[in-house]
């Protein structure tokens, strides 16, 4: 695979596709000889090609000669040598890649198949298919509706292939009319074309839909597949709700015994990415390997983003990297992308510029969300210990550069309130806090508006590092409170309030928790207690949140109940639909009982084994063990007599 050509889509998808080399970026030149080993082959080729058009029966005897002289050289059978050729460039992906190029690159129609007797429902579903990628909905309908007016009735793959054009341009309402056109047909559907549907509707923000149509699938006798669940577990990640995914990743393995694939462990990992949770991602990995799996390159890219989120795993992210190098797998921008991210978690600028430098090597540009990350990297430097007054004016001036080179090269393109929050973040690292506050000018000079990032950064500027009570307080109450701003920016301005040791802001700012349900930490909760003991108002409010927490918990638990015993009831139900019931052993129980029954018969548990202190006590004199052994009874001699 060329390199300008390798990559995997990092988005909304789960399926591994290939990205097109970026435009104006020319492969790399071969050398002088390479050139001329190339025009010879072309030359010989083309003749070859020439005399093979005017007698291809001398065509055909040059090719097999030309075998017979390389075998004759090399003594490796051609048809070894290619097959060996080809397993060494595949990777995971290779088929799908190729074949969704070919896909954008398909120009034909109905009457080009039927022209050239290469017309059948298979060859039509894939045409089908082509056109609905490349976004002509209009020409795919056209060739349904060819195909069954000649007499090639459309199936169930027909639908797919629609479907699969109205999941790519995110039109719900296209994918159900789609159905029920199905449906009118009398086809009946299949889990394939429900997971489409469901791809459809969650690529349209439509997740719940989903969650019916599985429903609807159960209902006719459909058994949900590994795919359904991985579509609508990918929708859920995709709406941020987390805990919800991870609650149905465990449903599945644990009451519907579905074992997960490759795509679903990928999604999981991009979950652990998006809640910065490195460890439960290497964890992941682990289970992946256990399950008798191996990472795709989609894997390994969510891994990196995984790991780079954290200043603590950042250094793993480069491990992966170099493992996909050696495996030979393709890198995507998405992959470098990461890698600077990694970088600036770390604060290391010649990593990050190693990393842009090969970058340039391959032909892949940088985007706006690296500029930013490169930006953003300079911060994290001004933090490390022992930074000289000089290192910071010289990291300073790289990421004005950074921004001077991003205006230059996609200026159209970039987040200009994302790229100078960043900017603001090396002031603010850097202690040049009058600077900071006069970034706020800059923002309508580049036709850009602070947002929540930008006040994040100046109230933990205020807070944090200047400890300046009365400006934190003042810019709070300005800070507009929509988006909510994180947990610990609550936290940080209930410490500022204990700080200025006013009853009053401190009662405001637990109002105003209590109001967004945030509760203090331990730490806050433990200095409110000393400073508010006097405090009517203070003692209120606590009693306020221990009420609040106590109805948050019991929800809680009553809902984690009642979905508990959902799943018991769903496992009865799918029993009884075999004649069986909950208290009948399954085949793997069946076969544990008759292992330890067999290990009972050999003896393996005649003996049984002691805790290691109780051993100790049991081989000392005296005791009641000791005795056991040693006081056995002796008859009565005399009685007998």
């Amino acid at each position: 695979v060329e390199s300008s050509a390798r990559g995997s889509t990092q988005g909304e998808e789960v399926d591994i596709t290939a990205t097109s080399p970026a435009d104006g970026q020319d492969p790399p030149q071969p050398t002088r000889r390479a050139d001329t080993r190339a025009e010879k082959t072309a030359e010989s080729g083309s003749a070859t090609k020439q005399k093979s058009s005017n007698n291809p029966g001398e065509g055909l005897v040059a090719a097999l000669r030309q075998r017979a002289e390389n075998f004759a050289r090399t003594g490796v059978n051609p048809d070894i040598a290619a097959s060996l050729k080809e397993a060494l460039e595949h990777h995971p992906g290779t088929e799908r890649a190729a074949r969704l190029r070919e896909m954008q690159a398909c120009d034909k129609d109905f009457e080009t198949l039927v022209t050239e007797e290469k017309a059948s429902v298979r060859n039509c579903n894939e045409l089908i298919r082509a056109q609905a990628l490349q976004g002509n909905m209009e020409a795919a309908m056209q060739t349904h509706d060819a195909m069954k007016q000649h007499g090639y009735e459309p199936d169930a793959e027909t639908f797919v292939s629609l479907l699969a054009g109205a999941a790519h341009q995110r039109d719900a309402d296209l994918a159900r009319r789609l159905y029920l056109k199905m449906r009118e047909q009398l086809i009946s559907p299949t889990p394939k074309v429900y997971a489409t549907l469901m791809q459809a509707h969650v690529r349209a923000g439509d997740t719940a839909s989903g969650y019916s149509l599985m429903r609807k699938m159960e209902d006719e006798r459909l058994q949900p597949d590994v795919v359904v669940h991985t579509v609508l577990i990918n929708g859920l990640v995709g709406e941020g709700l987390l805990e919800k995914a991870w609650d149905e990743f465990h449903s599945i393995r644990t009451w519907k015994l579905i074992k997960p694939d490759e795509v679903l462990f990928t999604v999981m990992i991009k979950a652990c990415a998006f809640n910065q949770e490195a460890e439960r991602a290497l964890n992941l990995l682990d289970d992946l390997r256990t399950c008798g799996l191996y990472p795709t390159d989609v894997t390994y890219g969510e891994l990196i983003h995984a790991v780079s989120t954290t200043a603590d795993h950042a250094r793993k992210a480069f491990d992966f990297y170099r493992q996909m190098e050696a495996e030979d797998m393709p890198l995507s921008p998405f992959v470098f992308e990461k890698l600077l991210q990694a970088c600036r978690n770390l604060g290391d600028p010649k990593r990050a510029k190693a990393i842009v430098q090969e970058m340039t090597e391959i032909g892949i540009p940088l985007d706006p969300e690296m500029y930013c990350h490169l930006v953003g990297l300079f911060a994290t430097a001004m933090r490390r210990p022992k930074v000289t007054d000089q290192e910071k004016m010289q990291h300073l001036r790289c990421a004005w550069h950074v921004v001077t080179e991003a205006r230059r090269l996609c200026d159209d393109r970039i987040d200009w309130t994302a790229m100078l929050n960043e900017v603001l973040g090396v002031y603010v690292a850097g202690g040049f806090s009058n600077f900071a506050m006069e970034m706020l000018k800059q923002y309508h000079l580049f036709g850009a508006a602070p947002d929540a990032q930008t006040w994040e950064h100046l109230l933990e500027m205020l807070g944090r590092d200047l400890k300046d009570v009365g400006r934190f307080m003042t810019l709070w109450g300005a800070v507009p409170k929509d988006p909510q701003p994180p947990d610990e920016l609550y936290h940080l301005a209930l410490d500022m309030a204990l700080q200025s040791r006013s009853s009053r802001l401190t009662c405001a700012m637990l109002e105003e928790m209590y109001s967004v349900a945030v509760f203090p930490s331990p730490q806050l909760t433990e200095r409110l207690a000393k400073a508010g003991r006097n405090v009517i108002q203070i003692h209120h409010l606590i009693s306020k949140f221990i009420t609040l927490n106590r109805d948050l918990k019991v929800s809680t638990s009553k809902r984690e109940t009642a979905l508990l015993q959902t799943h018991m009831d769903e496992r009865e139900a799918l029993l009884a639909a075999d004649g069986m019931t909950v208290r009948d052993p399954t085949p793997e129980q069946e076969e544990r009982d008759r292992h330890f029954k067999k290990l009972h018969e050999q003896g393996a548990f005649k003996r049984p084994w002691l805790p290691f202190g109780e051993y100790l006590v049991s081989k000392q004199k005296g005791g009641e063990a000791y005795a056991k052994r040693h006081d056995k009874p002796r008859p009565n001699l005399l009685a007998a007599s």
